[in-house]
């Protein structure tokens, strides 16, 4: 249980309010564990998870893996019809496709979410290891009506000779396309494997385009992101030693990577690296970097692309982790599973200040000493409040509901790709809202945690602010920054689901329809141009190809905003 010593290490800063008993709320925060209290009780689990909106009803839903033998198991979120206006998660499994014969005898460790078909419905990759040997993956297509259907060998992802340990999707070229990449363990044959989405529901191998890969020991996690700034996500790999793999061009076209870690300061991991985050924690609008691991932990701050270590706080042996602002006031928050196999082992969560300090507000989760390993943020009910749930394995999965009443507002934004030049899930999309003159960005990813699916919904705390002044939205296409960058004025509203969807970036003056006015726009630039809205090639040009680009374009254009 919490300690009296973890709750009194809060008191110096902060009010602390506790009923004979009862729960703990520290300055508003407040969380309950309803899988504890077996109120959502999702049974026992060794696996992963990943959170999925499968059957796009507006509310995420969840899949937890397990272990060899053991079916995947799909849970739907639906209105709990025990506790009026609450939600709950309800086992979906039975008829859904999971736990299929080629499926079953496979380790589900992680749990990767992503519409690679660009067909409107999120799918699953599953790292899937055959436990007995050393083949790996499991692709599921989702089919609709609950249905997935394992097409692994026929989208080309089965491969031998691997010992996997972590998996994401992420768009590295740009086609529009989703892509795969798996990492595992050095010691066993073929550490690294990336599939490229050929757009025609398969993929192809291509690993040469990787740096050869060095260190030793597993990779439980690795995680995209655009540290540099250069429009193409980069891969930060969590080796025994630490790798950074760059995202270039190739000299005969195309994508290739490169090792940066020396060149980033990216150059510590601790002992036992296990999971990874990213978000920007000091307001700077570049994303910075926490790394769990069987000692403190380490923390990276971003200063446009050099990373410098600091030390927030001090944690001890995790696997999951995240950044996630708890109360809202803007400031992302930090949530860490205890992972300890014995003793005293609660999870952690630290209330970030906004000034570079920290309080450590770990009994407002009001859970108990448990060995945790997987872990996701996620606003499971809706209301505008970030939730967690962490897998204990072997034992129950914590289901921490925010109850938070901090007066603070908030909104979610839910991107859109149009499954053409941006992949459906608008994987690697970055988003910046700007509310109260103050700017905050998020990131869409799949694969972070340990190798997890968080909520692909990007969720921004405002503080005070009743409105979002503006949104602007840089899509994972090609073209330079300014032709992929959609701005959507507003006022946004808080406590509600915005959706926004990728538009033509030949519609230059963003009035929903290619005409005369964006080509005038064009002609205007023509010419070498530096991330000019008009160069939709990326080629630091505006000439014929991007005129040709217009043309073909011309007309109504499909995209902007709902909800």
């Amino acid at each position: 249980m919490i300690t009296d010593l973890a709750v009194l290490s809060t008191l110096a800063t902060c009010t602390v309010v506790s009923l004979a008993d009862g729960p703990i709320a520290i300055d508003g925060i407040e969380f309950v564990d309803h899988g504890v209290s077996g109120v959502i009780d999702l049974g026992v689990r060794r696996g992963g998870l990943g959170v999925i909106d499968y059957d796009r009803d507006g509310y995420v839903d969840l899949i937890i893996g397990d272990d060899c033998g053991a079916t995947p198991r799909l849970f739907h979120n639906e209105a709990d019809p025990l506790r009026p206006g609450e939600r709950t998660l309800v086992d979906r499994t039975e008829g859904s496709g999971f736990g299929d014969p080629d499926g079953l005898p496979r380790r589900p460790i992680g749990v990767l979410v992503a519409d690679y078909d660009n067909d409107g419905d999120p799918d699953v990759y599953l790292i899937g290891q055959r436990c007995g040997d050393q083949s790996i993956g499991l692709l599921y297509r989702n089919d609709g009506g609950g249905s997935f259907a394992n097409v692994s060998l026929a989208a080309g992802v089965r491969a031998t000779g691997y010992v996997p340990d972590s998996a994401s999707w992420n768009d590295f070229d740009l086609d529009g396309h989703v892509d795969l990449l798996v990492l595992g363990n050095p010691a066993a044959t073929g550490r690294a494997l990336l599939l490229r989405n050929q757009g025609d529901g398969t993929f192809a191998d291509a690993t040469d385009l990787l740096p050869p890969a060095t260190g030793s020991g597993h990779c439980y996690s690795h995680l995209w992101t655009d540290y540099d700034d250069d429009g193409y996500d980069d891969c930060f790999v969590l080796w025994s030693a630490p790798k950074v793999l760059r995202n270039v061009a190739a000299p005969a076209g195309g994508r290739r990577f490169e090792d940066a870690e020396a060149d980033t300061g990216f150059d510590f991991l601790g002992p036992a690296p296990m999971g990874i985050a990213a978000g920007d924690i000091d307001g700077d609008l570049d994303v910075d970097i926490a790394v769990s691991n069987a000692s403190i932990g380490v923390y990276y701050e971003n200063a446009a692309g050099s990373f410098g270590r600091i030390m927030p706080f001090a944690t001890y042996f995790a696997w999951g982790l995240a950044w996630s602002d708890v109360d809202n006031d803007g400031d992302l928050d930090h949530f860490h599973c205890g992972s300890f196999s014995a003793g005293a082992n609660p999870d952690l969560l630290f209330r970030n200040l906004g000034d570079g300090a920290w309080d450590d507000v770990s009994a407002a989760l009001n859970g108990v000493s448990a060995a945790t390993r997987y872990s996701v943020e996620l606003d499971y009910d809706n209301d505008g409040r970030r939730d967690l749930i962490a897998v204990n394995p072997g034992d129950f999965v914590s289901v921490y509901q925010n109850v938070s009443r901090t007066g603070n507002h908030a909104l979610t934004v839910h991107l859109e790709g149009d499954g053409r030049r941006v992949n459906g899930s608008a994987i690697g999309a970055v988003a910046t809202v700007t509310a109260g003159g103050v700017s905050q960005i998020r990131v869409v990813r799949s694969g972070s945690s340990t190798t997890a699916t968080e909520d692909l919904r990007l969720h921004f705390g405002l503080g005070t602010a009743a409105a979002a002044e503006s949104i602007a939205v840089r899509w994972p296409r090609r073209g330079s920054i300014a032709s992929r960058t959609e701005h959507f004025p507003g006022p946004f509203a808080t406590g509600e689901v915005h959706t926004l969807r990728a538009g033509c970036p030949e519609d230059v003056d963003r009035d929903g329809l290619v005409a005369f006015t964006d080509l005038l726009a064009l002609l205007a630039a023509w010419g070498p141009c530096a991330d000019c809205v008009s160069d939709l090639d990326g080629d630091g040009d505006v000439g014929f190809g991007d005129l040709l680009a217009v043309l073909a374009q011309w007309g109504m254009c499909p995209g902007g905003q709902s909800g």
